[in-house]
């Protein structure tokens, strides 16, 4: 692992505890669960495979799971991932945890009919590098479902990691939904598409709009 992505993990390592406390992550909010929700309660229990990447505290993969899906929740902070068990646990849902990289994933090919990342494509220091993993791990015909905040005009750098490594993530400089869609695109992706949506979210109060654009990918 680079000195980049060392810093990261040691971040949500450090830090992650108080993830589900900050408002901006939507822990909390039921409105955030809407749009996984109904895409978990469409699609069939016994054929679908479900990959939570950058599970965090397991916010996307308890809902997947609490739709009676097989869910696997991929994070690369145990600290994280010891919250995400202890939910599940309360909850008495199955979900199968796994320390990991989202390059490099411990999964054989065509594991997977569908993965969902949630508040990760800022994240991704090689974009192009991670969705080829993806699309590995992904069955023939297995869809992405992704979300992306741009960064707003004039927000400052620095508030997740230091301002030199967030100015290091390509999609942290306010990409265009078609930039993003031409990424999944140079990793192979098929017939990529996007909708917008608007949600709130702040760090703290006041609370404020922003716009979210919900990104579909198909291997």
């Amino acid at each position: 692992m680079d000195a980049l992505r060392e810093e990261m993990q040691s971040r949500w390592n450090t830090d992650g505890v108080h993830y589900d406390e900050i408002p901006a992550h939507g822990i909390q909010d039921k409105q955030e669960g809407l749009p996984w929700t109904a895409l978990f309660s469409s699609v069939p229990q016994r054929e679908t495979t479900v990959l939570d990447m950058g599970t965090g505290t397991g916010f996307v993969a308890l809902l997947a799971a609490a739709q009676g899906l097989a869910v696997t929740g991929l994070d690369w902070s145990e600290t994280m991932l010891s919250q995400a068990r202890k939910k599940a646990a309360d909850r008495g849902l199955k979900v199968q945890w796994v320390q990991g990289l989202t390059e490099t994933m411990p999964f054989q090919d065509n594991t997977f009919s569908l993965l969902c990342a949630r508040h990760v494509l800022w994240t991704l220091a090689e974009p192009v590098r991670a969705f080829r993993e993806w699309r590995r791990v992904l069955q023939p015909g297995g869809k992405v479902y992704a979300d992306y905040a741009p960064r707003a005009e004039g927000q400052d750098m620095g508030h997740h990691y230091s301002e030199e490594t967030e100015r290091k993530l390509p999609l942290n400089q306010g990409a265009s939904p078609e930039e993003v869609m031409a990424l999944f695109r140079e990793a192979g992706f098929n017939d990529v598409s996007w909708v917008s949506q608007e949600q709130e979210s702040g760090h703290g109060a006041p609370v404020h709009p922003k716009r979210v654009f919900m990104f579909t990918c198909i291997k």
